[in-house]
């Protein structure tokens, strides 16, 4: 029997050697092509916040599994007024908060006691972050928290694969259906509004789409053969072009397509005056 998912072990323990978006990312495929991973990721979020014609000027942001902080700078470039971070690691609470000394940073489970992050936002983000919460026990939790982490009338963004059925468990992953975060967010107070794709041949295809499964399988073979070359000078340099090339290529589809094989991203309003507006 293999070794049981502590999730405060596993995450301080990639995250505590070096704090970027490698060891946040995809670990396997280095910083190059992670770089270009969360270029698209962003790409996408943009499109989001266009088509729905969010305001992003003066809100207040909270950044649930804040990692690596990749996506502050995303924030500031929008003006946003306040931007908070929640981890389970110390490593990321204490890095950042060296690198942001402004910005407000906790330690905590977003699947246990949060009372800690205080007032509500008007956006807080779940990116990469749900589909490693394996209980689901610990899901509803999860759920409960960040609800009471939004505004009434503010917005949730949460990134996993959506797909009809559930993929998983398995050690520190399950991509749970469409259904099951649907209900999660109804019975939350929360009225998704937009779920839009991410990726198509970038990363791993989840949801049941054969040709783009073997076109991101293939891709992801070659990706790590070359990731394990890692002595060879141009293996960085192949890996940024590779992940430019996909990244072109799945933005544009991202732009034309309502859905996608791989992750995506689900934006949840929460229905204002519902009575839950401190964390506890």
């Amino acid at each position: 029997m293999g070794q049981a998912y502590d999730p405060q072990a596993y995450w301080e323990q990639r995250l505590s050697p070096k704090l970027d978006i490698s060891t946040v990312g995809h670990a396997r495929l280095g910083y190059a092509y992670n770089y270009w991973l969360y270029q698209a990721r962003f790409h996408a979020l943009d499109r989001a916040l266009r088509k729905l014609h969010v305001e992003t000027h003066d809100a207040s942001v909270i950044d649930v599994g804040v990692g690596s902080g990749a996506w502050i700078p995303f924030w500031q470039k929008r003006g946003v007024r306040e931007i908070s971070g929640l981890d389970i690691t110390a490593a990321s609470v204490s890095t950042l908060s060296q690198r942001y000394p402004n910005l407000r940073f906790y330690q905590g489970n977003i699947c246990a006691d949060v009372s800690c992050i205080g007032e509500p936002a008007d956006i807080v983000t779940a990116f990469d972050i749900l589909f490693h919460v394996t209980e689901d026990v610990a899901f509803a939790q999860a759920g409960r928290n960040l609800a009471k982490m939004v505004k009434p009338g503010g917005l949730l963004f949460i990134s996993d694969s959506f797909c009809k059925t559930g993929i998983g468990p398995f050690y520190h992953e399950y991509h749970r259906s469409y259904a099951a975060y649907a209900e999660m967010l109804t019975s939350n107070s929360m009225r998704t509004i937009l779920v839009a794709p991410i990726f198509f041949t970038m990363t791993t295809t989840m949801c049941n789409r054969d040709s783009a499964k073997r076109l991101a399988s293939f891709t992801l073979a070659c990706l790590q053969r070359v990731q394990r070359l890692n002595a060879r000078r141009w293996t960085a340099w192949l890996n940024h072009v590779i992940g430019a090339s996909l990244c072109l290529v799945d933005s544009i589809l991202a732009a034309r397509l309502t859905t996608g094989p791989s992750l995506k991203v689900l934006v949840a309003k929460r229905i204002e005056n519902d009575g839950r507006d401190q964390l506890s």
